[in-house]
């Protein structure tokens, strides 16, 4: 778009003014206050009825010395553009409206409206809004006409009301193009890994997951050391060997036992030596029975034992299978996912390729030549002008059918890289279908030896059967120690003393040596407590040298991505860099949006920095959008050097000495 003309009469502080560019850039110059700031309220006033700042309710009418309103007057603003098909003429009419009432002498204000033309033709607003977005869309238009509309008035986009930094990054996002994380990730050979530590999760939340671990870990290798010093100050060190203990509790249990056979042979007082020969028989017999019923209980014990380690064994192993199947299947899903989401993009591009295909294939040609000679002013001859046309319409049909061929191929070549990735993913889901079935299986036969495993707890031991034989010779033995016991005499007081005595020394060192025992038991216990934290703490050292490892990982990844995004976005610029991300106190990233020069931000750039940074995107957003629309640069007296653009530039310059608007360029 070009401004060929700009004409105000009674806007604001200008009573009558036309600016005539010819579509050319210009230089406006004028003191403060002389009106250069009102062209641009007036440009942006014809197209949307707003000001420069974007505001609807500005004051258009013209003030006197006391500042009131002149009333009466119309206030009018006429542009003529070109536009690409052609010129056009734009016209807004502000006015005061008054009605006069019946029976009344004077008129009755009744408030303002406005009129519209189009090529001095009135039209309803309706429908002169309705050709102004038919040229561009207002949000558009005040990116592409005003250098600090992208950093400082900026807050919508898509029609959607954002924080600014926001609104600017979406933007540029969409101008520029993303960075998916499976193209960072195959841009760096060190980050292979990364999708299968994540495991779906974001990578924000896994960061946050690898730092809590962290913690925890630091807690407990920091509690071990105590722990160990706790387990140590339970040591004892005054006991001996194992086995010289174990001996000499051997050998006290025999002197105790011949202690006590020999105070019993005291007690019995001289009975017959038949009696008890008889009786250590019969002990023998009944012990010989014990024997042999322990023995038979023991083979019943470790037979059902066995069956119990055997029904344990197959339990766990049904687990085991069920844990590595559960594992196989989350990677199945996982790889299902990821060729799903492949072959939507793909399908996404093959309608966006068609969609291209009908766009190309209903246009036509709109060569328009001229019927006479721009250099000598005479008109072509008739063939002339039938070969011209003639070869316009080739060169376009080629073109076109050049363009079709093109976008055919493309669709054809994504359609063979779908049919594949569908193949893929259908035999992955068979294969996750019949995992299923064979989880399902064990979970059934896990089920069954578990119930099975639980009801063998349940069973008691059977105790072993009494016999007849056994209740004889306990009756016999309990005849003969009564017949022993009525044989007593009188015996020596002092014997029964001393046996007595030795019995109880066997007590003492008995009950010794036990406990001597029991502290050579508690000192392995220790030992081997000691031994487990040490394997915990290199456990843990482990686990924290692989959450480092992964935490490393994931720096590498925002690192390679916000290269990767900052140096596309910033190649498509001539002078401005734009910061993508913001480092955190806490170590993390949030997106953002500044312009920068020379590493200096948008907020903190001098005037002429920050029109030229607007400039520099005014002219990538043009390239972008295909669009291009006058730009008005006000304060353009700062800038030294102003960056040239594709798009006409009308500069508003102030000048001390200009106390009326002086023009430069254009007319």
């Amino acid at each position: 778009m070009k401004l060929k003309r700009l004409s105000l009469k009674n806007f604001q502080n200008i009573q009558d003014f036309t600016l005539v560019p010819k579509g050319e850039d210009l230089s406006v110059f004028g003191a403060n206050k002389s009106g250069k700031t009102t062209l641009f309220n007036a440009f942006t006033y014809l197209f949307f009825g707003k000001d420069s700042l974007n505001a609807a309710n500005f004051d258009i009418k013209r003030v006197d010395e006391t500042g009131e309103a002149e009333h009466g007057l119309e206030h009018s603003v006429e542009g003529i553009i070109e536009n690409g098909d052609g010129e056009i003429k734009l016209r807004r009419v502000y006015y005061e409206k008054y009605i006069k009432p019946k029976g009344k002498a004077n008129r009755v204000f009744t408030g303002h409206t406005t009129d519209y033309f189009i090529d001095d033709v009135k039209v309803s607003m309706k429908e002169y809004n309705v050709h102004i977005n038919s040229i561009c869309d207002e949000d558009l238009f005040k990116l592409l006409s005003d250098p600090l509309f992208f950093n400082e008035k900026l807050e919508r986009y898509e029609g959607k009301k954002l924080p600014a930094w926001q609104a600017r990054r979406s933007f540029i996002i969409e101008i520029c193009g993303d960075i998916t994380d499976e193209i960072v990730i195959s841009s760096n050979s060190e980050l292979s890994d990364l999708p299968k530590i994540l495991q779906g999760r974001k990578l924000e939340k896994h960061r946050k997951v690898i730092k809590t671990r962290q913690s925890k870990i630091n807690e407990e290798v920091d509690k071990i050391p105590t722990r160990v010093s706790e387990s140590k100050n339970g040591y004892n060190n005054d006991v001996r060997n194992i086995e010289t203990v174990e001996s000499d509790l051997k050998t006290a249990r025999e002197e105790k036992k011949t202690a006590e056979e020999v105070l019993k042979e005291i007690k019995a007082g001289g009975e017959s030596e038949v009696l008890t020969t008889k009786l250590r028989e019969i002990e023998n017999q009944t012990q010989g029975m014990n024997n042999k019923d322990a023995a038979a209980s023991l083979k019943a014990r470790t037979i059902r034992d066995n069956e119990r380690r055997e029904l344990w064994k197959s339990a766990e192993d049904i687990k085991y299978s069920i844990e590595l199947i559960e594992k196989d299947q989350i990677e199945r899903l996982s790889s299902a996912d990821k060729i799903e989401e492949h072959i939507k993009l793909l399908e996404r591009q093959t309608k966006q390729l068609r969609k291209d295909w009908h766009e190309e294939d209903v246009k036509t040609s709109e060569f328009k030549q001229s019927l006479t000679c721009p250099t000598c002013g005479q008109s072509f001859p008739k063939e002339k002008l039938e070969g011209i046309e003639k070869n316009a319409l080739e060169s376009f049909n080629n073109l076109k059918a050049n363009k079709l061929i093109s976008i055919t191929n493309e669709g054809k070549s994504i359609t063979e890289q779908v049919k594949p990735k569908k193949i893929e993913l259908e035999n992955l889901n068979k294969k996750i279908a019949e995992f299923d079935k064979v989880r399902v299986s064990l979970y059934g036969k896990f089920g069954v030896v578990e119930k099975t495993l639980k009801n063998f707890y349940a069973q008691p031991e059977t105790a072993p059967q009494d016999n007849p034989e056994r209740t004889a010779l306990l009756k016999e033995k309990e005849d003969l120690e009564k017949q022993i016991e009525s044989q007593k005499g009188s015996v020596d007081p002092e014997a029964i003393a001393e046996g007595d005595s030795q019995i109880n020394a066997c007590d003492i060192r008995i009950e010794s040596y036990e406990k001597e025992l029991l502290r050579i038991e508690a000192n392995k216990r220790i030992d081997v407590r000691i031994k487990e934290l040490s394997g915990q703490e290199r456990a843990l050292a482990a686990e924290f040298e692989e959450l480092e490892r992964q935490l490393y990982l994931t720096e590498q990844f925002i690192r390679t991505k916000i290269k990767m995004l900052e140096e596309k976005i910033n190649s498509k610029f001539k002078t401005t860099r734009f910061k993508m991300f913001d480092n955190l106190l806490n170590d993390g990233l949030s997106e953002t949006c500044i312009a920068t020069i020379d590493g200096v931000p948008y907020t903190s750039m001098s005037n002429s920095q920050r029109i030229n940074c607007g400039l520099d995107i005014i002219s990538t957003l043009s390239e972008y959008f295909d669009k291009s629309i006058p730009c008005f640069v006000d304060n353009a007296e700062s800038v030294t050097d102003i960056l040239p653009s594709k798009a006409q530039q009308v500069r508003l310059i102030v000048s001390k000495k200009d106390k009326k608007l002086r023009i430069e360029g254009g007319n």
